[in-house]
């Protein structure tokens, strides 16, 4: 017998409003500071590791910002997935548990959290803002989801 859910399949962002004005502010300030600090920067013998470790730490510091401001979390009867350029993706199927990290109160200012662990592939975080898909998480992680199970007729019970 093999289960699965059955709700339409949602996806919104994987952030909330506040942290991606946040991170943009952090970029900003942190731009500024490099900006303002150009000519002192310039006219100082840097060897070239330290210029490669400045540009890998700038490439982490973009990678992230990018990922806070245009991350998406989507489920679906069959997935659960999340990204912005190259999605992780995990089979509902596959999970073998999971925790829902929320304080209701801080959902403008923490993104709720969700640890699955997955069987034989190890432990994946997924953030979520958008109520709609928190309310099938909610659901999923509490077990009051209305499950769909096929039996070898294939009529749903």
């Amino acid at each position: 017998m093999t289960q699965s859910y059955c709700f339409p399949p949602v996806e919104g962002p994987s952030f909330p409003v506040a942290i991606k004005l946040l991170a943009t502010v952090a970029v900003l300030a942190l731009l500024a500071t490099a900006w303002g600090a150009r000519t002192q920067l310039l006219a100082m013998p840097l060897p070239p590791d330290l210029l490669w470790l400045a540009g890998l730490a700038a490439a982490v510091v973009a990678w992230h910002f990018l990922n806070i401001v245009f991350a998406t979390t989507a489920i679906s009867a069959e997935t659960l997935s999340q990204g912005w350029l190259w999605r992780t993706t995990i089979r509902l199927s596959d999970i073998s548990q999971v925790k829902l990290l929320r304080f209701k109160l801080l959902d403008r200012w923490v993104a709720p959290r969700l640890v699955v662990r997955t069987q034989g592939i190890g432990n994946h975080t997924f953030h979520t803002a958008d109520p709609a898909v928190l309310a099938v998480i909610d659901l999923l992680v509490h077990g009051q989801a209305e499950l769909v199970q096929n039996n070898s007729s294939g009529t749903a019970q």
